[in-house]
């Protein structure tokens, strides 16, 4: 897990004011307190063995980046969505497998650039565009797509969401309508009980409400395929090679189970309750 942001003063002849990791803290305190004859160096972040031991293979260790603004530079990021990979990416190098939204919006200020105005709809098209996947707790992390980011040379894979920021998948599964949806002729985007669908900001949650839909309508469960078509249908939809990592989150939460039988994927009773409770805030 990266660290949140802490700010940090020192004063003196020379002064530094600035929001930095505890790891980072640590590192500069334990520097301060050492002797004046022993061998003292900011080293690496504690524990940083066990840390890339445990990384993801997108973490690029030895691709050091001085500041958040050289992150921004080198990974040639224009849009939004390529913004927030690129600090993500520039978080995990204090040592952390995962980050938190607060995390990089603390670098956007590093970098001395606006944070996004809609934050949750450029995070969403970076998930969309599997560049970032989303692990738990609310947290994430950059997938292989995105490797050499730093090296001067990386682009970006040529984005698949609509011109229109929002993101809609484009799937092949999602041209023809599955038979197991034959008997239905509308989707609406809404269901009483439960916030619309576009307030669905991650791909869990929007797994959840679209296996809702298909139960309320008498289908017990529905494959991945089958999945990638109704989200897409309905507005950001979840392609079928994000479904996976969605559905283990969500079964890990108690949310869903697959069927032994059909492989389907079920919402639970706990997974209708949590629903529920999801973007109400902002209905």
């Amino acid at each position: 897990m990266s660290d949140r942001p802490i700010t940090i003063s020192i004063k003196g002849k020379v002064g530094y004011e600035d929001e930095i990791t505890a790891a980072q803290a640590a590192r500069i305190i334990t520097f301060l307190n050492a002797e004046e004859e022993g061998d003292a160096s900011l080293g690496p972040d504690p524990g940083q063995g066990l840390s890339e031991r445990r990384a993801p293979a997108s973490r690029q260790p030895g691709n050091g980046v001085a500041s958040a603004r050289e992150a921004l530079d080198l990974s040639g990021a224009k849009t939004n969505p390529e913004k927030i990979v690129a600090l993500g990416q520039y978080v995990l190098q204090d040592g952390g497998d995962t980050f938190k939204v607060e995390d990089v919006k603390a670098q956007f200020r590093r970098a001395r650039e606006a944070a996004p105005g809609n934050f949750s709809r450029d995070l969403g098209i970076a998930l969309r565009e599997g560049w970032l996947a989303e692990g738990d707790g609310g947290e994430y992390y950059v997938t292989n797509k995105i490797k050499g980011i730093f090296d001067g040379d990386f682009k970006f894979p040529k984005s698949t969401s609509s011109g229109s920021g929002r993101g809609r998948a484009t799937t092949k599964a999602a041209k023809a309508k599955p038979e197991v949806f034959a008997g239905i002729d509308e989707f609406p985007a809404r269901m009483d009980g439960l916030a619309s669908y576009s307030k669905m900001r991650s791909d869990k949650d929007r797994l959840l409400w679209a296996l809702h839909f298909a139960k309320d309508r008498g289908i017990k469960g529905l494959v991945n395929k089958d999945l990638a078509w109704l989200t897409d249908h309905l507005g950001a939809g979840v392609p079928s090679g994000h479904i996976s990592g969605a559905a283990r989150s969500a079964k890990s939460a108690g949310y869903l189970n697959r069927s032994t039988v059909d492989q389907t994927l079920r919402i639970t009773e706990e997974g209708e309750i949590y629903l529920r409770s999801v973007g109400t805030a902002e209905s």
